[in-house]
């Protein structure tokens, strides 16, 4: 039987982090999900630390090998999801216990294609604008790809990322959903832990 959630992590050089990310996704109240980590190239000691999540058989773990960047290695674990909904967490941030379950509650008994938001931000709180990036913009007027929750039943053709953008792709996919005229609604649960401490993000450095 298909999960409920299938979850996304695209892991690069996060050796300090990526242990914290899939144990929030172990330590849910909601336990109907799949979790597909994709390392994409990492360099450090990322494969060795996953390496103890291999015995758990609702995680598949994806070395690619070499970096070919995020959003090639999200696509990469979308490509093999199989729950009704996809959803993504950063290798650098963290679920809250009640994450999966606050969505389940409103996905299960609403039609949503694109459900997102619910952001709870540690540390600086703006990003470069993705129109211009030497202006700052706050992450409130954003869209945060880790918080979307896609329809994989309505929206499958819509769920994979723009690997020609460098920055601001989920951005992207959000606004072909408005173009489909797709159903989107968002949440104020802060349950998305978005970590916005390290120096060596990609919205740090734009």
């Amino acid at each position: 039987m298909k999960p409920f959630f299938s979850i996304v992590i695209a892991v690069y050089n996060r050796a300090n982090y990526i242990e914290k990310a899939v144990k929030s996704v172990l330590n849910q109240n909601f336990e109907d999900w799949e979790l597909v980590i994709v390392d994409d190239g990492s360099d450090d000691k990322t494969l060795e630390i996953l390496e103890k999540f291999n015995a758990n058989d609702k995680i598949s773990i994806i070395s690619l090998g070499s970096n070919t960047g995020v959003a090639n290695a999200r696509n990469v674990g979308i490509n093999i999801v199989s729950g009704n909904y996809l959803t993504f967490l950063d290798s650098d941030d963290w679920y809250k216990c009640n994450h999966l379950e606050s969505r389940f509650t409103i996905l299960n008994e609403n039609e949503i294609d694109l459900f997102h938001g619910g952001v709870d931000i540690i540390g600086e709180e703006t990003v470069p604008d993705k129109n211009n990036t030497s202006k700052k913009i706050h992450l409130s007027d954003c869209v945060i790809g880790g918080t979307f929750f896609i329809n994989m039943g309505t929206c499958r053709e819509l769920a994979y990322f723009d690997t020609s953008i460098q920055y601001s792709e989920d951005s992207e996919m959000f606004d072909r959903f408005v173009v489909e005229k797709k159903s989107i609604s968002k949440t104020n649960i802060e349950t998305y832990v978005y970590n916005r401490t390290l120096d060596d993000s990609i919205c740090s450095n734009r």
